[in-house]
C-alpha cells in the first residue's frame, strides 16, 4: 500500500463504535502474501471487519490478511456488488432478511424459490448466488508456510469446498492464527471487467466495532499500464487498519485519543511504507 487516509469514527444509537480506512492497492506485480491488505484481528463477539475493494483493470488479485484470536466458528461473507454506488447492508444478515421478506409477501412464490434454489445450488459453485465471476479461497499459516484451507472453486467432494462452504456459512471451526484471503476473477471472466465486491468477517454473533476498510485503485490501474518493476516491500510495517484496531482496544472509552494516536501511527506507516470504492459505503442492517 503506497498511502494511507486517515480514519473517520462514530458511535451509533447501540454504542457500536464504527471506523473507516482508505487504502491504495498496490500494483499487480507487488499482490503477494507479504503485501496484503492488513484487516487487524477479529475475535469472538468483539468486531466485525469488512474491506470494500474492487478487482479493476490492471488489478487481477487482491490479498487480504486478518488475526484470528479466537479458537471457534469463524465466519467470511463476501458478496459482488453492481457499481460502486451500490449501498452494501450487513452481510451476514442481508441473505436472511430478503429470504423472510418474500416469505411473508409471498408464500407460495417463496415456496417456489426455495425448490428452484435446491435444484440451482446443486450444480451451482459457492458463490454463483452472491458473487458470480469471483474466486474467493483462504489460507492460514502453518510451519512458517502458507497453506490452502478453504476454495470456493474446488471440487464438491474435496476438503477445500467442504471447508469453504463452512466458512462462508459460518460453521467453520478456525483455530487462532494469522488468515489470508485471496479475492480473484473466476476462470473466463475478462480482466478487463471491473468486479466490485465486499469482504466481510467476524466471529461469533454480535460485535462492538465495526471497521471498514476502503480500497482505493491502484497506480497500475490509474496509470493503465502493468508495471514490470516490483516496488519495495511492505514487510515489517505496521498497516493502517491493524493500527486503528489496536488503539482501538486500548483507547474504547476516548474517541478523541484513538485518532490522535491512530494519526500518529498512520504517519509513521506513510514515511516507511513503499506502497474507496467511491461512494461505496458498509451499513448495518437494521
Amino acid at each position: 500500500m503506497v498511502s494511507t487516509i486517515p480514519s473517520a469514527s462514530n458511535k451509533d444509537e447501540n454504542g457500536i463504535s464504527s471506523w473507516e480506512k482508505s487504502v491504495v492497492d498496490v500494483n499487480d506485480v507487488d499482490e503477494k502474501f507479504a503485501n496484503a491488505r492488513d484487516m487487524g484481528y477479529t475475535r469472538l463477539n468483539y468486531a466485525r471487519v469488512t474491506a470494500v475493494g474492487k478487482l479493476a483493470k490492471y488489478d487481477a488479485v487482491d490479498y487480504y490478511k486478518i488475526q484470528v484470536q479466537s479458537n471457534g466458528k469463524l465466519s467470511i461473507s463476501f458478496r459482488g456488488t453492481q457499481n460502486d454506488d451500490e449501498k452494501v447492508l450487513d452481510l451476514s444478515k442481508y441473505d436472511e432478511y430478503l429470504d423472510k421478506l418474500k416469505q411473508q409477501t409471498d408464500p407460495e412464490g417463496w415456496k417456489k424459490e426455495q425448490e428452484a434454489k435446491k435444484a440451482e445450488e446443486a450444480s451451482a459453485k459457492l458463490l454463483d448466488l452472491t458473487a458470480k465471476g469471483f474466486q474467493l479461497q483462504v489460507y492460514t499459516v502453518q510451519n512458517g508456510r502458507e497453506v490452502l484451507v478453504g476454495d470456493s472453486n474446488a471440487d464438491k467432494d474435496s476438503k477445500t469446498y467442504e471447508a469453504m462452504s463452512k466458512i462462508l456459512s459460518g460453521d467453520y471451526r478456525a483455530q487462532k492464527g494469522t488468515y489470508y484471503i485471496k479475492v480473484s476473477r473466476d476462470d473466463g471472466v475478462s480482466s478487463k471487467e471491473e468486479m466490485p465486491y465486499a469482504l466481510q468477517i467476524m466471529q461469533g454473533d454480535k460485535y462492538k466495532h465495526d471497521y471498514v476498510m476502503k480500497e482505493q485503485i491502484s497506480e497500475d490501474t490509474k496509470n493503465k499500464k502493468n508495471s514490470k518493476v516490483p516496488t519495495a516491500s511492505t514487510d515489517g510495517t505496521l498497516s493502517g487498519a491493524n493500527a486503528m484496531m489496536i488503539q482501538a482496544a486500548k483507547y474504547q472509552s476516548t474517541a478523541q485519543m484513538l485518532q490522535i494516536g491512530y494519526l500518529g501511527l498512520a504517519d509513521i506507516y506513510n514515511r516507511n511504507a513503499s506502497t474507496t470504492i467511491g461512494g461505496l459505503t458498509v451499513s448495518k442492517l437494521s
